[in-house]
């Protein structure tokens, strides 16, 4: 039975891994299209990449922070009835 476990657990990290991957171009993606105006402001040229890469910086990771805190309290939630 444990080792059922261990080689659907093994099997599965690849595709969690990938979907990770996936998630996160996406998140990444999202981030520049929502940054296109914030950097289309009437600044010199010079400053287009910094402001671009500190709001997709800022953007992702905000998103990113934001999932992992929503799949936190859900592994809580569904991990409570098994503590008691």
């Amino acid at each position: 039975m444990f080792r059922t476990f261990a080689i659907a657990t093994m099997l599965s990290l690849p595709a969690a891994a990938a979907q990770a991957e996936s998630l996160e171009s996406r998140i990444h993606m999202a981030a520049v299209k929502a940054c296109a105006p914030e950097a289309a402001k009437s600044l010199p040229a010079s400053h287009y990449s910094a402001i671009t890469e500190a709001c997709v910086y800022r953007v992702s990771k905000g998103a990113i922070m934001n999932m992992q805190a929503r799949a936190l309290e859900k592994t809580k939630a569904s991990t409570a009835g098994l503590s008691n």
